[in-house]
């Protein structure tokens, strides 16, 4: 069994971020909700448990099942929930230090803080503890506590923050894992592949398996597992639903023939989806009858071959933390009402490290680099009802803002990119385009300053071309979804 870090919170940023981190030392975390019972929480046979911070302060005194403390592994409760287990054994606190303040840190010398120093820090969120005798004081900040442990349970309470690219920040977490709880760091790409392959092999058995390709990078990766597991025995269907963005249908189909070699079927359901769209204004309907579409015309090609008994996905980790937006997976590895098994070899990944993998795997970057696209596509861009000539004035939209920071150099600098269509609020009948380009830093994606040359050039060529348009917006919006798809 792979060496792995439960990490219970109920924030799926802090619970990520604290997975993303130890991942990537290639330690393996997986993020579970707080309210895990002891007996799932330790079916994985973590060798630590990691408790990440709680989102808000009113819900401070939020514990797990205690039952924990007696499961004979080390136990490191981070911020809010280090303050709770203080006053669960009988200590005190203060009020929360909410603004950024200068602090002394002292770390004692302990294999926790190898490779760590003290010093003078900026913290905020610092809720100073005043110990009782069963706990011992392991950091203090301006000589007042804010880190102890309990010898008896093996547990370790930190108030320490967990940040982005902060290199104390992981060695405290890679400490924790590898010097107190001997977990092996030797989780990696290759690791990944094997296992990810043993499991579609045991799932398929010897029977034929069928394997949804959308062009995404998550599907695309777990089409080649499977191709390795099961070889001939793998069936591929593309559901061309029509609300793809310029010319991705047919790389799509190029991509899986000649680069994969895939056996790959492609399931023309354009005008399907167009009727189901009709009269649909809502984001949330387009997304959930796209999703009840493709689940319905996924089971009808299961069914149509008595051959084809399990059926891969290539769900992500991101999926199962924000919520399935696919929609199809309601069980791993389990038959459903017709007796047909789910297989989601990915299920355990989050999106960087489902491209890192297609890297491994020798995927051609168009795949690996591809942008995260809404299952409902271009109707999830489209501001109101979905029609025929709106769905080919934003496609033809979209694909000359993408040609023109194509033919700029800028297509790899940026995160995401594209165009959404509005209703011009002036003038029914009409619309108005409005781009958009995403850059990142520091795991948050901010608007690219994109030249103003660049800019005008796209507007002038798209109302040169396109009738009924009457104005291009650039938004300036930060993102607010970054950690959700990365």
């Amino acid at each position: 069994m792979q060496d792995n870090i439960l990490i219970l919170g109920n924030d799926p940023s802090l619970a990520g971020l604290i997975a993303h981190t130890l991942r990537s030392q290639q330690v393996y975390a997986l993020p579970m909700p707080l309210d895990t019972p002891l007996q799932e929480g330790l079916a994985g046979g973590p060798k630590g448990i990691i408790l990440a911070p709680n989102p808000a302060k009113k819900e401070e005194m939020s514990l797990p099942d205690l039952a924990y403390l007696s499961a004979g592994i080390p136990i490191l409760a981070l911020g809010s929930l280090a303050v709770s287990l203080c006053l669960h054994f009988g200590g005190e606190t203060t009020e929360c230090m909410v603004s950024p303040q200068a602090v002394t840190l002292w770390l004692k010398d302990h294999p926790l803080f190898e490779g760590m120093t003290g010093g003078e820090h900026v913290f905020r969120d610092l809720n100073y503890l005043t110990l009782p005798q069963n706990l011992t004081p392991l950091a203090t900040a301006t000589e007042r506590v804010i880190g102890f442990v309990h010898e008896q349970y093996s547990l370790y309470g930190l108030q320490y923050p967990i940040e982005h690219n902060d290199p104390d920040a992981a060695q405290v977490l890679l400490n924790f894992a590898t010097r107190l709880c001997h977990a092996q760091a030797d989780w990696d790409e290759h690791t990944i592949i094997r296992q990810a392959v043993d499991q579609i092999r045991e799932v398929a058995g010897e029977d034929r398996l069928l394997c949804a390709v959308s062009g995404g990078v998550d599907s695309m990766v777990c089409a080649k597992l499977a191709q390795m597991a099961v070889g001939d025995q793998l069936h591929c269907v593309f559901v061309d639903t029509g609300l793809l963005r310029e010319g991705e249908a047919e790389s799509v189909i190029v991509s899986c023939k000649e680069n994969l070699g895939l056996n790959l079927y492609h399931l023309d359901a354009r005008e399907a989806f167009l009727r189901a769209m009709a009269g649909i204004s809502s984001p949330a309907d387009k997304e959930r009858i796209t999703l009840t579409l493709l689940k319905q015309l996924l089971h009808k090609e299961l069914i149509s071959d008595p051959s084809l008994k399990t059926l891969a996905l290539g769900t992500n980790f991101n999926d199962t933390l924000y919520g399935d937006p696919s929609g199809l997976a309601d069980t791993q590895d389990k038959p459903d009402e017709t007796g047909h098994r789910l297989v989601e070899p990915l299920r355990a990944l989050f999106k960087e490290e489902v491209r890192r993998l297609g890297i491994a795997l020798s995927l051609p970057p168009s795949i690996v680099e591809r942008q995260a696209f809404p299952s409902s596509g271009l109707a999830l861009r489209i501001q109101g009802e979905v029609t025929q000539e709106r769905l080919s004035l934003l496609r033809k939209a979209d694909g000359i803002f993408v040609e023109e920071l194509r033919l700029g150099g800028y297509e790899k600098k940026l995160w995401q990119y594209y165009a959404t269509l509005w209703e011009a609020p002036l003038s029914p009948g009409s619309y108005v385009i409005v781009l958009r380009a995403l850059q990142t830093a520091q795991q948050s994606a901010y608007t690219a300053r994109l030249p103003f040359d660049l800019l005008e050039r796209t507007t002038q060529r798209i109302l040169a071309s396109m009738t009924g348009v009457q104005q291009v917006i650039y938004d300036l919006t930060p993102s607010m979804h970054y950690s959700q798809q990365e």
